[in-house]
Order: C-alpha cells, then sequence, then structure tokens
C-alpha cells in the first residue's frame, strides 16, 4: 500500500470534515497497516509505560525537529496579487473607519468605490508607492473638494493605502496567520509509530545504538474492541519540500469575511486541509522513518497517560543489557504479550528475530 500526498490529501478532506462518511472511515481504517512499532531506550517512563499500558501523547511544539507541523509560505512572491486585493477592500475598510471616526459626516457625496481608489494612487502616490501629501492636495483641489476633506483624505489615505500600510495590514494578518499556525501546533496531542523494526536508523536513533527496544503494536486489537473512531485518528507522515502556502487565498477570504460577501465555503475548507497537509509534511531527511502518527484533540484527552494495551510483543535490541532484558522479560511475563532478541550475524551482516521463553 502506497501512502502517498493524494492518500493525505482524501483522508484530512474527510477526517476535517463536520460530516461523518462511514463508508470512507471503513475504507480508511482497511488500508492501514495492521502493525505499528515504536523505539525506545529503557528509561524509567519507557519501562512505566509498558508496564501499565499507555503510550505518552506530546504536542507537536514539544518535538525535538523545530520544523516539525510548521507551514511554510512566500509573501513577498505574492505581494502584487495581495495589493490588488487589498485595493478592492480598501473602501470598505474606508467606510467603516470614516463612520467610526466622523459619525455625523455623510461620507456618501465622495462615491467611495475601487475606481476612485485606483486613480487616487495613480494621482497622488510616487511610482515608489510612497504617499505624496502635495500632489494629494492638488489631486483633491482640482476634484473641487474642500479643505476640510483634505484633512480627512490625507490622514486615512496615508493610514491605510500607502505601500508601506499595506506590508503592514499584510504583516498584522500574517501574525493572526502564525498564531492559528501555532494554534493548529497545539491543538492536538500525538504519539509517533513506524511502519517497521526492521529499520537501522530507528535502531541506532531511537533504540540508543540497539541498547533499547522496538515495541509491536497489533492495530487489529483496536479494531475488535470496536474503537474505529481511534483507529481513523492514525494517519503517515509525507516527506518532501513543502509548496508554499496560498496566502492570497488567505486574503480573499479575509477581505470577504470582513465585506460580508457571500463565498465558497469551501475555499476554508481548501485552506484547512492545506494547513494540515504542511503540518504533517517533514523534510525528505527522515523519509526513512516511514512515520504514522495518532492524533487526538487535546480538549478530548483528559491526561497525556493515554491507554492503549495494544502490545503484541518486545523487540529487544542486540546489545540490550542484562538487567534491562530481565527487567522487560518480567513486564511480558505479567502482561502477556511475547518477547523477541534481535542477534547480528556478521557473516551477512544481516539480522534475525528469534523469541526468548519468558520461563527461563
Amino acid at each position: 500500500m502506497t501512502y502517498d500526498k493524494q492518500f493525505l490529501i482524501e483522508y484530512l478532506y474527510n477526517y476535517l470534515s463536520s460530516k461523518t462518511d462511514h463508508d470512507f472511515i471503513k475504507g480508511y481504517i482497511e488500508k492501514i497497516p495492521k502493525k505499528l512499532y515504536r523505539f525506545r531506550s529503557c528509561t524509567e517512563n519507557d519501562f512505566n509505560a509498558i508496564s501499565n499500558d499507555y503510550i505518552w501523547l506530546s504536542l507537536a511544539s514539544e518535538f525535538d525537529d523545530i520544523k516539525d507541523s510548521t507551514i511554510k509560505y512566500n509573501f513577498k512572491s505574492q505581494k502584487d496579487e495581495i495589493f490588488d486585493i487589498y485595493c478592492d477592500w480598501f473602501p470598505h475598510i474606508l467606510k467603516t473607519e470614516l463612520k467610526k471616526k466622523y459619525p455625523k459626516i455623510d461620507f456618501s457625496r465622495w462615491n467611495v468605490n475601487r475606481g476612485l481608489i485606483d486613480e487616487y494612487l495613480d494621482n497622488t502616490v510616487d511610482k515608489s508607492g510612497t504617499y505624496n501629501r502635495n500632489k494629494m492636495k492638488s489631486y483633491l483641489l482640482s476634484k473641487g473638494l474642500k479643505t476640510s476633506d483634505i484633512t480627512v483624505f490625507d490622514q486615512f489615505f496615508k493610514n491605510y493605502l500607502t505601500q508601506d500600510n499595506i506590508e503592514k495590514v499584510a504583516n498584522n494578518l500574517m501574525d493572526d496567520f502564525s498564531n492559528k499556525m501555532l494554534e493548529l501546533k497545539d491543538s492536538f496531542l500525538a504519539t509517533c509509530f513506524t511502519q517497521t523494526y526492521k529499520n537501522d536508523n530507528l535502531w541506532q536513533t531511537y533504540a540508543k545504538k540497539y541498547t533499547g527496544f522496538c515495541i509491536e503494536y497489533d492495530l487489529s486489537k483496536v479494531e475488535a474492541n470496536s474503537q474505529s473512531n481511534l483507529l481513523f485518528q492514525f494517519a503517515p507522515m509525507l516527506y518532501g519540500d513543502k509548496k508554499p502556502f496560498d496566502f492570497v487565498e488567505l486574503f480573499k477570504i479575509a477581505k470577504m469575511e470582513y465585506c460580508k460577501e457571500d463565498y465558497d465555503k469551501q475555499l476554508v475548507e481548501n485552506m484547512d486541509v492545506q494547513l494540515n497537509l504542511q503540518a504533517r509534511t517533514k523534510s525528505k531527511t527522515y523519509d526513512h522513518e516511514k512515520e504514522w502518527r495518532l492524533y487526538l484533540k487535546k480538549d478530548s484527552v483528559k491526561t497525556r497517560k493515554y491507554f492503549f494495551p495494544y502490545i503484541n510483543r518486545i523487540i529487544l535490541g542486540k546489545d540490550i543489557n542484562e538487567r534491562n532484558k530481565r527487567r522487560l522479560i518480567n513486564i511480558a511475563k505479567k502482561n502477556g504479550f511475547d518477547i523477541y532478541q534481535q542477534k547480528y550475524n556478521l557473516l551477512t551482516s544481516s539480522f534475525s528475530y528469534y523469541k526468548i521463553d519468558k520461563g527461563s
């Protein structure tokens, strides 16, 4: 089974939807691996977790990889499109702000619209995007406006329509976007798994150079316990370069919401999927991990020690010390799961795995 980008996108559209598609959930669960693995390093917390049948849930911000669950964007390449959207948006901003500042003045005679904005920009803003008050004054006087009108226009256009201010507005929106990213990053608790125990890099890194162990979880036991909704929280990670997030679409939605315009709510759904897709994409340098994650909404979990009694067996690293080996055998005997030992064959440069007799 290939768990590629299209697989994850289809999953996210259903996972994030407010509608429950039972047929999709059933089909998805049939496609996920029946066995998943976690490599551990023989800490006291590791022993406690397997003794008491729980996994520890972490926030993405607590992971070692600082890029984990982050969103990539490229504002500079999209600023011209954003400026154009903002010029459409500005008449609504101007009318709203003028009414707040001068509630007794009737501004309807100004007929503030996009055409007026474009004309104003052509006559009062330099090619560099710098606001020029003298050009503004000459232009407004030529249009027959009063000195009081000039004062009002000067204040609002200078504060809202210059290139610097548009960048400021965009940056403020980007701050909101960054906050949403952080909110997204810490709205879920997660645990990481992998698809295979035959991975030298993971034995080296997460099992402390073969001195730790690997846990095999049998997800068919989850299904047998009628926990299908839990299985639907499992999803693969993607590996590769992230395509910059479409900030233009975000700006369009912000403008339409501000102006109370009708728009296709599919845009918001698409954006939500793209945000989550980026959050679940890691650098290609990690693709050897073949990672799956269990994501649970933070507000739905009462404790970070999440009950997960689905251990099928434990595989001991080839260099585990005798004390830790004996301790794990005792836990396996008590909890009723199998325990295996990893062995390295120098002649064939390969590993084998044999079952340990827990009674010995």
